[in-house]
């Protein structure tokens, strides 16, 4: 499975079309691992096309882009703007402050 082409897929607008053997054998992977809702060897060019991405897919963007958060919290955050307003908290906080506020 390839987090990496993933990602690329969550990065453009959707549903999308591939023809590339290699993309097409890349969202097939995806699909049997339950990433992504997509259609693979749609007639007639026999390429896929994805529709979304599961919420499977979402967690393994959120564990590949924030891996500090299982390290953290002890726990999965499941949403992404949590993680990301924990994260700009730590940026902006004073060095010397500890607390919380």
């Amino acid at each position: 499975m390839s987090v990496e082409f993933l990602r690329q897929i969550a990065a453009t607008p959707l549903p999308k079309s591939f023809n590339a053997a290699r993309d097409v054998e890349a969202i097939r992977i995806l699909r049997q691992a339950g990433l992504v809702l997509a259609l693979v060897d749609e007639p007639p060019e026999r390429g896929a096309r994805v529709l979304a991405i599961t919420e499977e897919g979402n967690r393994e963007l959120l564990r590949y882009h924030y891996p500090e958060a299982d390290r953290k919290r002890g726990t999965v955050r499941n949403n992404w703007f949590q993680i990301a307003a924990e994260r700009a908290r730590e940026a902006i906080r004073p060095a010397g402050r500890s607390d919380d506020r």
